[in-house]
C-alpha cells in the first residue's frame, strides 16, 4: 500500500473517523453516512477497513477526540454552523489535498442529503482541489461562479476550478468569463448589465450553497500572481488595510469590509448574499492564519473547512 498516495491517505483518514464515530461518539451507521456525506455501504466498509487494518485497538488511532474539540471552540468563537477539521499528520506536509477531498465530501453530502442542485463556488487553488475529488455525478447539478477569474485571457478559462468541477457533473457551468478587477469603476457598469452577465450574476446570488476559498495579497497569494491587480491596486488595497479576501472582497483584521474606489472595479456576486445562504469556506494553511481569521471576523459565513494545524491558531 503506497500511503503517500492522496487517496489512499483519505481513505485512512476516513475510515479512522467512521471507527471514532462508531467507538467513541457511540453514532450508527446511518448517523455516520449522513454527518460525513458518504452511503451507509461505504461507511460499513471503511469501519470494516479500519478493524483490518489495527486502527481499532482498545481504542481508535486518530486523534478525532481533539479536532472534534476544535471544530466545536471554532463554532462558538465565529458563530459557524458547519466546521470540519481535517486532521494532518505530517505539520509541514501542504493540506490542500485532504481540504479539497473534505470540500468535495461536502458537496456530495449537500446533494445526497439536501437535495442541493445549484452550488455557487468561488475560485482560487482549493476550488481546483475540490473539482480533482469530486466524484462523476450522473445527475444535474449546476456550478455557477460568485466572481471574476484570476485569468484576463479568456483561452485559458476552461481550467477554472469552477469548469472543472462542471466536468463531473450533467449539470451546467455558469461562468462569466470576466476578469476578477476591470479597468474601471465605469466598465464594470457596462459588464454588469449585460443581459447574459446580469442573468448569471441573479442565479449566484440565489444559490442557496456557496463554497468559497480564502486569498490575500500575500507575495504567494493568486490574486499577486495572477497579476491581474496591478502594482498600484495592490498597494492601496494593503494600505485600506486589506487582509484576508473571499470572492474578491476584502476584509480588515477586524473583519471590516475595505470599500474604497479599488473594490468598486472588482467583479463579484452582491455580498449580501453570503448571509442569505449557507456560504462555505474551505481554507487551509497556517501562512493563510490571518487572512482566514480576518475572514471569519465579518460574521458573514456559516461554514468552515480547514486543517487542524490552522485550527489551533485560529
Amino acid at each position: 500500500m503506497n500511503i503517500q498516495d492522496p487517496k489512499i491517505v483519505d481513505e485512512i483518514f476516513l475510515s479512522k473517523k467512521s471507527a471514532w464515530l462508531y467507538y467513541v461518539a457511540r453514532l450508527n451507521q446511518n448517523e455516520i453516512a449522513k454527518k460525513i456525506g458518504l452511503s451507509k455501504m461505504r461507511v460499513h466498509r471503511l469501519i470494516a477497513f479500519a478493524e483490518k487494518n489495527g486502527f481499532v485497538k482498545t481504542f481508535v488511532e486518530g486523534g478525532f477526540d481533539q479536532t472534534f474539540k476544535y471544530e466545536n471552540a471554532l463554532k462558538d468563537k465565529y458563530q459557524l454552523k458547519i466546521c470540519e477539521v481535517v486532521p494532518i499528520e505530517d505539520q509541514n506536509s501542504d493540506p490542500l489535498e485532504m481540504l479539497g477531498a473534505a470540500g468535495a465530501r461536502f458537496i456530495m453530502n449537500q446533494i445526497n442529503e439536501n437535495n442541493i442542485s445549484e452550488f455557487g463556488i468561488g475560485t482560487g487553488s482549493t476550488i481546483s482541489a475540490i473539482a480533482k475529488w469530486l466524484p462523476k455525478i450522473n445527475q444535474k447539478i449546476d456550478f455557477i461562479t460568485l466572481n471574476g477569474s484570476l485569468t484576463s485571457h479568456n483561452s485559458i478559462q476552461t481550467e477554472t476550478g469552477i469548469n472543472q468541477i462542471s466536468y463531473k457533473t450533467n449539470g451546467e457551468c455558469y461562468n462569466v468569463g470576466m476578469p476578477l478587477m476591470l479597468v474601471s469603476v465605469e466598465q464594470k457598469k457596462v459588464v454588469e448589465n449585460i443581459s447574459f452577465i446580469k442573468e448569471i450574476m441573479e442565479k449566484a446570488a440565489n444559490t442557496k450553497v456557496k463554497i468559497l476559498g480564502v486569498g490575500g495579497l500575500f507575495d504567494s497569494s493568486q490574486i499577486v500572481r495572477s497579476k491581474i491587480f496591478s502594482a498600484k491596486s495592490i498597494e492601496k488595497l494593503k494600505k485600506a488595510g486589506a487582509l484576508g479576501d473571499v470572492a474578491g472582497n476584502f476584509f480588515d483584521k477586524n473583519g471590516e469590509l475595505i470599500t474604497i474606489k479599488e473594490t468598486q472595479k472588482i467583479f463579484s456576486v452582491n455580498i449580501d448574499s453570503f448571509k442569505k445562504s449557507t456560504t462555505v469556506l474551505v481554507a487551509g494553511g497556517i501562512e493563510k492564519t490571518a487572512q482566514i481569521r480576518s475572514v471569519l471576523k465579518s460574521g458573514l459565513f456559516k461554514g468552515l473547512i480547514t486543517d487542524e494545524e490552522t485550527s489551533k491558531q485560529l
